[in-house]
């Protein structure tokens, strides 16, 4: 187990204001913050102000952003286009009680760009997606279960708060995981409503969903398992799970909310495969909170106000498609055209290979995984299959890496993922991949 001492000591000792910060929030929030997924031991930075590539903490600190807001702002902070569009709206009104044009313009964006799209419909969140894709697949197919990959994050709602980042030892075999809670206070029978599948082990995968089949309502999938690690699926086993699903006539989703990134129509145009229904969220908003969720006309119609009898399933939210969020959400899409896709792909492949060339000098083990403008760092050379893999890997080791890069002035996720933004370029590239350097020649060196 790797000594993180001196990094730990040189963090403490650079961030004073935002331990200050956080030993003040704690009396007023649980644990000092509001996402659980943004803190990291011993506490995280507070940010004063951002822009472009560059985020500063309240102890001045500047540090490249290689996560953008957990992968959210692919322009970068504060994009000219996105502010001058909202700047213009909440002159003439932040929220209104009836439908703008502004939803009807993203929607036609993204029902153009997201092959399963026939119709769309807007959220806040893409735990809010993924719920209605999920109460979707039930009400059309009159089933209740559905089953996910082990190590899939779809959301904190309680469906989907199942076999998430869970301690192998205690969920079952690999070919053959348990479902196991994600979190304390699950509705009572929730365990028994998913069934539970190892990620890209297709043969067995599929043996254990055939088991199920007359069962199953949907089956939920992140293309590309992105919060545990940026771990794409194999081309192999989405397809098994698309000829599974449409033999059985058992909806199929693609949780898109990190994976459209992968092209402009997401890793669903990237894989040629096209689900039935897929969510979305984060880079549609343009950096205010958003979800979406949409697929085929059928089932989209279920949420159809007009009809006779009214809407088979409810859907409402106060801020559902607010002006605001809809015009930043036009203006982000308006900028990611293929030709921008392109170079973010290419960018993001030059990051790989330099941190690659990082691991061969430093003669220690390196992969690096993910789609499109998307990356995850992982210490091992063993085969990185599925959850259980990246499961597997030195976690001290990791988190002093983290802490090193932020000392560095390098941001990223405490578990070693980001994501490359079109305000970085080579130059930063290369100022990551020397820091990462610098990092693991302490790192080695104090662990050996």
């Amino acid at each position: 187990m790797a000594n993180t001492t001196s990094e730990l000591d040189q963090y403490i000792q650079s961030t004073t204001k935002s331990k200050a910060l956080w030993e003040d929030a704690k009396n007023y929030l649980p644990g000092g913050d509001s996402r659980n997924s943004i803190f990291w031991a011993p506490y995280p930075i507070f940010v004063d102000h951002a822009s472009g590539c560059h985020v500063v903490d309240s102890d001045g600190t500047d540090r490249l952003d290689f996560i953008g807001t957990m992968t959210t702002l692919i322009l970068g902070h504060g994009p000219k286009a996105v502010l001058d569009a909202v700047n213009a709206q909440m002159s003439q009104g932040l929220v209104y009680n009836a439908p703008n044009p502004h939803q009807v313009h993203l929607a036609k964006l993204l029902c153009q760009r997201i092959p399963s799209f026939d119709l769309v419909r807007f959220t806040n969140s893409g735990t809010e997606a993924t719920l209605n894709t999920i109460r979707a697949a039930r009400a059309v197919t009159g089933k209740s279960k559905i089953a996910k990959v082990e190590g899939g994050y779809h959301g904190s709602h309680d469906q989907v708060s199942v076999s998430v980042r869970v301690n192998p030892a205690k969920a079952g075999e690999r070919s053959r995981p348990n479902a196991m809670a994600a979190t304390e206070g699950l509705g009572e029978g929730t365990l028994d409503q998913v069934v539970v599948v190892p990620f890209n082990e297709t043969a067995v995968a599929q043996e254990i969903l055939e088991a199920h089949k007359d069962e199953l309502a949907a089956v939920i999938i992140e293309p590309m398992l992105g919060s545990v690690g940026m771990l794409p699926a194999t081309s192999e086993f989405l397809a098994m799970l698309r000829e599974f699903t449409r033999a059985n006539g058992i909806i199929l989703i693609f949780d898109e909310v990190i994976s459209y990134r992968a092209a402009s129509g997401g890793a669903q145009e990237y894989y040629g495969i096209i689900p039935d229904m897929t969510s979305l969220g984060k880079i549609i908003g343009g950096g205010f909170s958003i979800g979406a969720f949409g697929g085929r006309k059928d089932i989209m119609d279920l949420y159809d106000p007009s009809a006779e009898g009214g809407p088979r399933v409810a859907h409402a939210g106060t801020f559902n498609a607010n002006p605001v969020t809809m015009l930043a959400g036009a203006a982000t899409l308006e900028q990611l055209t293929a030709e921008v896709y392109q170079s973010l792909a290419e960018m993001t492949e030059y990051l790989r290979a330099e941190i690659l060339k990082v691991g061969t000098e430093l003669e220690t083990p390196i992969q690096v995984t993910g789609l499109g403008s998307l990356f995850g760092i992982h210490f091992t050379g063993d085969e990185l299959l599925g959850y259980r893999d990246i499961a597997a890997e030195d976690s001290a080791f990791r988190h002093q890496v983290f802490l090193g890069m932020l000392n560095e002035g390098i941001l990223m996720a405490s578990n070693l993922v980001g994501a490359v933004s079109t305000e970085i370029g080579k130059s930063e590239i290369d100022a990551f991949t020397a820091a990462l350097r610098r990092v693991l020649e302490r790192t080695l060196t104090s662990a050996s």
